[in-house]
């Protein structure tokens, strides 16, 4: 994404996002963005602090946007036009039934990841990555 010269696609077919490239190149026009989507799975990670608001949520979302499927519910809906990305990704479902067992086991998927000895392990790895070219230096000829 980072390598287009046209920018990524923004939520709105044929519309691209450029923020440009520090002093080598200007961004392009500001976006256009539509409704954007929805997901199954993001209203299922809300479950420890809006239990009821999202059972609403996803009751709605199966009644009023045909967002359940044999497999459950499918990948994301496009606001404004209703449209369903009549799919399951992999990622979708385990965030939903990690969600569900963390739900379910009082807190269990949380707390068995939120040790000491688990995060000495994985904060370098979260660290933020610094990007650098070194300072230009004169060619000696």
């Amino acid at each position: 994404m980072g390598m287009d010269p046209g920018g990524y696609p923004s939520d709105v077919e044929a519309s691209n996002y450029d923020a440009g490239f520090g002093d080598c190149r200007a961004g392009g026009p500001a976006p256009t963005y539509g409704d954007g989507v929805v997901t199954p799975h993001a209203a299922f990670l809300a479950l420890p602090y809006a239990k009821r608001a999202v059972v609403d949520n996803l009751a709605k979302m199966r009644a009023n946007l045909d967002a359940y499927g044999p497999g459950g519910f499918y990948d994301a809906i496009a606001v404004r036009s209703g449209t369903v990305a009549k799919r399951y990704l992999a990622l979708d479902q385990s965030m939903i039934l990690g969600a569900l067992g963390n739900e379910l086991g009082h807190d269990s998927v949380r707390r068995a990841f939120v040790t000491p000895q688990i995060e000495r392990a994985l904060r370098p790895l979260m660290a933020m990555e610094t990007f650098n070219v070194p300072a230009r230096q004169e060619a000696a000829w």
